[in-house]
């Protein structure tokens, strides 16, 4: 059975505790132990050292926002029909 990186994807022999291809940690006792001190660490640290040092790749990303959309094409096709309904009303 071979490890697979949770970082990288790529497969590692069983033997190793880090990745070959990029560095990270293996051994899932290991990533605890890593992440408890990462944790430690910024408890000491000011507020504003905090959102520079922290990098957290386990964090789940949201969905990005939506942009709101211009109105702008729907007035413009209304008063293009309502010219269109005026020009017939006058013709006719």
């Amino acid at each position: 059975m071979s490890k697979r990186c949770p970082e990288c994807r790529n497969i590692n022999d069983d033997s190793r505790s880090f990745c070959a291809f990029c560095g990270a940690t293996l051994d899932p006792h290991l990533r605890l132990i890593q992440d408890l001190e990462k944790q430690k660490d910024l408890s000491a640290e000011p507020e504003t050292d905090k959102k520079r040092k922290d990098v957290n790749f386990y964090t789940s990303h949201s969905a990005p926002k939506e942009e709101k959309k211009s109105p702008l094409p729907w007035v413009l096709l209304g008063l293009l029909v309502v010219a269109g309904i005026a020009i017939w009303f006058f013709t006719h």
